[in-house]
């Protein structure tokens, strides 16, 4: 790469000569000119327009070293967009109203309202102020549409918010000269990228270093196979493909929607799809509007048969109380159809999603919030998930003396005084250059490692030795080349468990100082076990070099299984020198090493993994832990989180089928495996094929699996799982991509908290649909009753109406927002094929539906339980000798009241049972939590507010057509005695009676009690599989149709 000094943005000249300048004018190349150059990927082409790599970095006033610096970011923005695709427009609130109203019934309520309001200024005379319950049931409806529109603007707020926070991602450039992490979005044309095995390339570039690295590139062109990049042959990345292999450096030409995969963004927009709850919950809703129909028929036709039979039919009168009718039926449709179900799971599956961020996890995909409540099994990783991943090397060997840190002494230091330079100086060379980990102070000026923690853990013991890494790194520059002196890397791979660096002695050695001779130097590091196979000499603590010999092994292999026992990972740092000309094959290179030290590694266990692990256990969870380290290391890590039992060797895990490596796995029949799989809960030494299987081996035999994964080999078996867990920290942008899930700070107790998550949205459904379901079948019954036996229902249009927006959209805010309950984790995973209503729930509905008929049924009859059940005042009977038009007078104010105590008892009672449906088995406490559930506690002040308002205030209360009489009424009073609003003493009877059916539930719960849920038929389970599988065949069929396009989509952008 040539020589080249970064030039300033702007010049001296360029401000003389124009005053002012643009920021693209500070660029030779505009966007258009850079958008080619990925688009095209004409290699004679770029040549011809841009000369090299060399000269677009210096155009463009970047630098491979030195990179971007800050206070140019800005106007790179400007000249050249910013690296964000913004989402379409929110839909306008117009619209949502639209959508809102766009429902057959109250399409069909708002024109029998409309009739009604002619009529009854038309046919009746106007002083009699019929029309007003028109007009009341047309504002009802504004009501009821403009409260759906909110809570669909208000959904689809949070979800484009969680959406930019799902979509944001970290990437490494270089600015300021040195490695950064910023966020995806904060990439700029120019900025050089730090490319790594499963990173997504954030943007187009140019490739300007590439150490064998490949590409993915089948999302977007279609190609299966990986593409090998090269600076001399095929450098164009385009933005979004992974990298499978191999590293780079690249400049970025293009961003956001001037690059290929923002352009191709823009033609394609994402459908909602409907999770498998919101299926099982439209299906229900299908069967009580079917219900809700059939009542409001036999409510319409028993008003029209007994009205046909009592009334005149010719009258023009009475054609508004045919009209009164029809309103009353559609009206009853509207309460009975449970619009609220929807959206009581789209408000819970919001609410849950944001309290699972607080919680550190980041749901990518919808369904898997819900799918979380029903897993039984979690693959778990160890590194960094059951533990701190904060790795310190505690344990050593250098030569044939071991080394033990005691107390706070550093462990370097001892180190440093017993072991000679010339040893320790390679030990330092493979730990710093095998790297690339960072250790920097952080905000409290402690020094932390960024990047691997493993690596940083031998970069610590580095430092305690005297060793400045940073040295070393700076060696490797040669001119503008970051990594000039590296002749080679052979990348680590879970299958080699090693990775090696072969490194130019002569440029090294020029740039740092430190003695090497002009040939290869092969510096490698990994697992134990398999490197000191490939070791067969041994450098001493006095750094002569000597043969490793068989009784040598047999010491080492010894202190390996004394370190892994002590739930320490071990690793070996071995080198050798090889001629310049030496072939690069990674076999011939890796072996006749020479073993430098080996290292056992302490990576704490979290605090939380105790306690989280015997949470699962408790709640018929099944926790497999499924690691890379060897077996020994992996069983006492096992006991040490609670999975494996405490005082259980290694032989016994093995022979009780508990614990086994991945090659014995790999040799296992599908047979032999479902056998284990009751037992086997530790994976050591596995591949990630091998996580993969048993995740499809759980899956088969009709298990929930989530699993955990962070390196990009661990796609396959995120997808395969029904929950794909991602590391947050660790995790590769190809692990994220491929999950459902986003475990931001890797913890396992975070997923454990996502199971309790997962379960509480279904339980709120669950608790607002007993709710809907008491309100849905009294008020129906009712409805039919008051038909059939007084001619009218107790209920008005307007009244039902409110109950509707009651019990659908305050109902769903205040019961769907519910956080998780203590005993959440008490039972055992909700079985995905088990009824949405549980045993308890219809026990519930029973209950509390015949308390409420019951009771409603004595207000509603005079003398049936009494005239004091609503204390009905004397003033509403007629004294003395009255004419019998002044009786009829009476008797429609004395029913009028009794309805208006129904009415208010049944609202009030709604209040009360509100409380009672924030438990759905045989739970007691139904105020637990409840001060934290804020939502909750206003929904329900709000609606006691509102009735005590829609009770007492005048003009309000001919609008609902409660009881109201006096100067202050809108309709004429004639009975001049009569109280102005219900008494006291009604509000005293109203009040009671609804509380009184927290009383009956509580006793209903202590004597009925009920399982879980209903048992399962074998029926049902291999239907829902069926509908399982075909939900997933859809999908796949999606992802291809979706390829094709992006293909079409790929080729149109290109041309």
């Amino acid at each position: 790469m040539a020589e080249f000094e970064k030039q300033p943005l702007v010049s001296n000249q360029q401000v003389e000569a124009h005053g002012v300048y643009s920021a693209a004018s500070a660029f030779p190349y505009d966007v258009a000119q850079l958008q080619s150059i990925v688009r095209t990927r004409k290699l004679d082409e770029f040549k011809k327009n841009f000369q090299s790599v060399d000269n677009l970095v210096e155009k463009m006033k970047s630098h491979p070293v030195h990179g971007l610096s800050s206070s140019e970011i800005q106007m790179r923005k400007e000249a050249f967009g910013i690296n964000k695709i913004e989402p379409p427009p929110p839909t306008p609130f117009w619209r949502l109203m639209l959508d809102a109203l766009n429902d057959t019934t109250m399409i069909i309520l708002i024109i029998a309202s409309v009739v009604s309001m002619i009529l009854t200024t038309t046919v009746i005379k106007p002083k009699e102020l019929e029309w007003i319950d028109s007009v009341a049931i047309l504002v009802a409806v504004v009501v009821v549409v403009m409260v759906t529109s909110c809570n669909d603007y208000s959904k689809e707020k949070q979800f484009r918010a969680l959406n930019a926070q799902k979509d944001d991602k970290t990437m490494k450039v270089i600015r300021n000269g040195s490695q950064q992490e910023i966020s995806v979005y904060e990439v700029v044309v120019g900025d050089i990228v730090v490319l790594g095995v499963g990173d997504q390339i954030a943007a187009d570039g140019i490739l300007i270093a590439s150490n064998d690295m490949k590409v993915d590139e089948s999302g977007m062109t279609g190609e299966s196979d990986e593409i090998k990049k090269s600076v001399e042959k095929n450098p164009f990345l385009i933005g979004s493909c992974l990298v499978t292999g191999g590293s780079g450096l690249f400049i970025v030409t293009a961003v956001g929607k001037n690059s290929i995969y923002g352009d191709i963004l823009l033609t394609l927009q994402e459908n909602d799809e409907e999770t498998p709850l919101q299926a099982k919950l439209d299906e229900l809703a299908k069967i009580i509007g079917y219900v809700g129909i059939g009542s409001a028929s036999m409510t319409f036709l028993v008003l029209i048969i007994e009205f046909f039979f009592k009334q005149d039919f010719h009258k023009a009168e009475n054609y508004v109380i045919w009209v009164n009718y029809f309103i009353l039926a559609i009206t009853i449709i509207v309460v009975a159809v449970p619009e609220g179900l929807p959206l009581a799971v789209t408000i819970s599956l919001a609410y849950s999603m944001k309290q699972m961020i607080k919680d550190q996890c980041l749901v990518r995909k919808l369904e898997s919030c819900e799918t979380m409540g029903s897993v039984s099994n979690i693959c778990t990783d160890k590194t960094g998930t059951l533990t701190l991943n904060q790795m310190r090397v505690v344990r050593a060997r250098f030569g044939k003396t071991s080394f033990i840190q005691q107390g706070t002494t550093p462990l370097g230091k001892d180190v440093k005084e017993k072991v000679n330079e010339d040893t320790r100086k390679y030990y330092n060379l493979i730990s710093s250059v095998c790297s690339t980990a960072e250790i920097k102070p952080d905000s409290s000026g402690k020094r932390v490692v960024v990047g691997n923690k493993t690596e940083g853990g031998m970069l610590l013991l580095s430092e305690e030795m005297g060793c400045d890494y940073v040295t070393y790194r700076k060696a490797l520059v040669v001119g503008n080349q970051p990594e000039g002196a590296i002749h080679h890397k052979f990348d680590f791979s879970s299958e080699r468990k090693r990775m090696s660096v072969v490194l130019k002695g002569k440029e090294f050695s020029t740039n740092s100082g430190i003695k090497l001779d002009d040939k290869l130097y092969v510096l490698a590091k990994g697992a134990s076990e398999m490197m000191l196979d490939k070791c067969t000499k041994i450098q001493l603590e006095d750094g002569s070099i000597v043969p490793l010999t068989s009784q040598d092994k047999t010491q080492i292999e010894k202190e390996i299984l004394t370190f892994a026992e002590a739930s320490l990972r071990t690793l070996i740092l071995a080198y050798k020198e090889a001629d310049m000309n030496t072939s690069l094959e990674a076999d011939a290179l890796e072996s006749e090493l020479i073993l430098s030290a080996l290292v056992g590694i302490q990576d704490p266990l979290r605090p939380a993994v105790k306690q989280a692990v015997a949470d699962c256990h408790h709640a018929s969870i099944t926790v497999r832990m499924v690691t890379g380290d060897n077996i020994i290391t992996a069983v006492a890590i096992s006991k040490d989180a609670g999975i494996l039992p405490q005082g259980l060797n290694v032989d016994q895990a093995i022979a009780e089928k508990r614990a086994i490596t991945g090659p014995e796995f790999a040799k296992l029949t599908d047979q032999e495996v479902d056998a284990m799989l009751p037992t086997l809960v530790c994976m050591a030494r596995s591949a990630p094929k091998d996580k993969y299987r048993l995740v499809c081996r759980l899956k088969a035999n009709n298990m929930v699996v989530a699993a955990t994964g962070d390196g990009s080999n661990d796609a396959p078996q995120l997808k395969a799982a029904n929950v794909g867990l991602a590391m947050g920290i660790a995790g590769t942008e190809v692990a994220k991509e491929a999950s459902d899930m986003i475990i931001m700070n890797d913890a396992f107790d975070t997923i454990v908290k996502a199971i309790a998550w997962g379960r509480t949205v279904t339980a709120n459904v669950r608790k607002f649909l007993q709710f809907q379901l008491s309100v849905n079948v009294v008020a129906l019954l009712i409805a039919f009753l008051g038909a059939a036996v007084v001619e009218e229902s107790p209920l008005t249009s307007i009244q039902l109406l409110y109950v509707n927006l009651i019990m659908d959209s305050l109902g769903s805010l205040a019961l769907a927002t519910e956080g998780p309950a203590k005993n959440v984790l008490d039972c055992p995973p909700i079985h995905r094929s088990a009824s949405i209503i549980a045993p308890g729930m219809l026990r519930n509905v029973i209950i509390s539906g015949a308390y409420q008929i019951i009771v409603i049924l004595c207000m509603m009859f005079e003398g049936a339980c009494g005239n004091g059940f609503t204390v009905v005042p004397d003033s509403l009977y007629p004294v003395g000798l009255v004419d019998a038009e002044t009786i009829k007078h009476f008797k429609e104010l004395r029913q009028t009241y009794r309805y208006t105590v129904v009415y208010n008892f049944f609202i009030m009672v709604q209040i009360f049972n509100e409380f009672n449906s924030r438990r759905l088995n045989n739970e007691v406490n139904i105020f637990e939590g409840i001060t934290k559930n804020f939502m909750f506690c206003g929904v329900i002040i709000s609606t006691a507010v509102f009735q005590v308002i829609i009770m007492l205030v005048p003009g309000i209360r001919d609008v609902f057509g409660v009881y109201s009489c006096g100067p202050s009424a809108l309709k004429p009073c004639k009975i001049l005695t009569a109280p102005n609003s219900i008494s006291g003493a009604s509000w005293a009877v109203s009040i009671c009676m609804a509380a009184g059916i927290m009383i009956v539930h509580l006793l209903g719960r202590a004597f009925i009690k009920t399982d879980k849920e209903f048992p399962v038929s074998e029926k049902r389970v291999a239907k829902d599989m069926e509908k399982i599988r075909k939900r997933e065949q859809a999908q796949r069929e999606k992802e291809e149709e979706e390829l094709i396009n992006r293909k079409k989509n790929f080729t149109d952008v290109a041309k």
